[in-house]
């Protein structure tokens, strides 16, 4: 039976080029934690009826929804995107190209309203109609924007307030689509709420930090260095006596805890700290056996000595003002230092 409803579709833009150009894994990682973001945003009582790549299909029968309330689930829902953007950003211990260009992903919204039939499939329900149609051609149209939000004639024309609708700088569109026609809608740009959006910055990392110092050139570039001594899962081929590893997160942000597995015993690594740049890089994590609060600072810091060798740099310390107990730095420095002499035949090996 028809039914009128809201049909409502937040789409990602840019994951086309974001997949193509980035590495697959850790983009699809971040395109479900952003659509979950958009899921949990819901504030309006929408029903999901579909995950369409990277947009979301919901609806909701009945009378439209007041244009206030439109207007405040898309904001909750953009916020909550780019928040989550900023956090990826600040967090992302990884260098990939997919980590690295996740802040250039956008956000938009088509609101539609009209009727719409339901199909039924086994458990599964669909909406089917004019209506869907028209909603999805919107999101292919000649708006010089990838964020705003797009609100067809058809939908505010059902309010009594639909003459006056605050809140943004409204402009008049129209798309033709073939077998469709000339579709009228009001559309307002995001860019003013991007620019309000922001995340508080973590604090430094307080450690103490021994005078030893353990060096090793890598005939690597830095960037495969460093992509190599952060990439947890992947430690057992250069950690002797590592079996396997397993985190909490597959993108290893900063504070998120990884398990590093040895036949006897298992050893837990939380990322503190990394900074960036062409020209140097610091890591810094904390290791330890797991379930227990002692713990060890491993600070690494890279620098290229040309453009294929990569000098690395590492010390130890404690995660508190204390220092090292003299016992504990000589066995620790052994161990370190016969892991960065792996990591060096194990790099220049490939």
């Amino acid at each position: 039976m028809a039914q009128n409803a809201n049909i409502f579709i937040p789409d990602i833009s840019g994951y086309t080029e974001f997949l193509t150009r980035t590495e697959l894994e850790h983009s699809s990682h971040i395109l479900n934690e952003l659509l979950r973001i958009l899921v949990d945003s819901n504030c309006s009582d929408l029903t999901l009826l579909e995950i369409e790549g990277d947009a979301l299909l919901f609806y909701k029968k009945g009378a439209p929804l007041s244009f206030d309330q439109m207007v405040r689930q898309c904001v909750e829902m953009y916020r909550s995107f780019h928040t989550r953007l900023r956090i990826i950003e600040r967090d992302s211990v990884c260098q990939c190209g997919a980590c690295r260009t996740a802040s250039n992903l956008t956000l938009k919204f088509v609101v539609h309203y009209g009727e719409i039939s339901e199909i039924s499939v086994a458990s599964f329900v669909k909406a089917a109609g004019i209506n869907m149609v028209i909603a999805h051609r919107l999101l292919k149209n000649r708006i010089d924007s990838h964020e705003y939000i797009l609100a067809t004639e058809d939908y505010c024309t059902m309010l009594p307030d639909h003459a006056s609708i605050p809140r943004f700088s409204w402009k008049s569109g129209s798309e033709e689509y073939p077998a469709v026609g000339t579709i009228t809608f009001r559309y307002a740009l995001l860019d003013q709420i991007r620019a309000s959006v922001s995340v508080t910055d973590r604090p430094p990392v307080s450690v103490t930090l021994t005078g030893d110092r353990l060096s090793v050139e890598i005939n690597k570039p830095m960037a495969e260095v460093y992509r190599a001594i952060t990439d947890l899962e992947n430690r057992s081929k250069w950690v002797h006596g590592l079996k396997r590893s397993e985190g909490t997160d597959p993108l290893d942000r900063l504070h998120s805890v990884h398990y590093c597995h040895f036949d006897d015993s298992s050893v837990e690594i939380v990322p503190l700290e990394r900074e960036v740049s062409s020209s140097r890089v610091r890591y810094v994590e904390s290791g330890g056996p797991a379930g227990t609060d002692r713990k060890t600072i491993f600070a690494f810091e890279l620098t290229p000595k040309t453009g294929q060798t990569t000098v690395v740099t590492a010390q130890i310390g404690s995660p508190s003002a204390d220092a090292m107990p003299d016992e504990a730095v000589g066995p620790m420095l052994e161990r370190l230092s016969g892991s960065m002499e792996s990591l060096k035949l194990y790099l220049e090996g490939q």
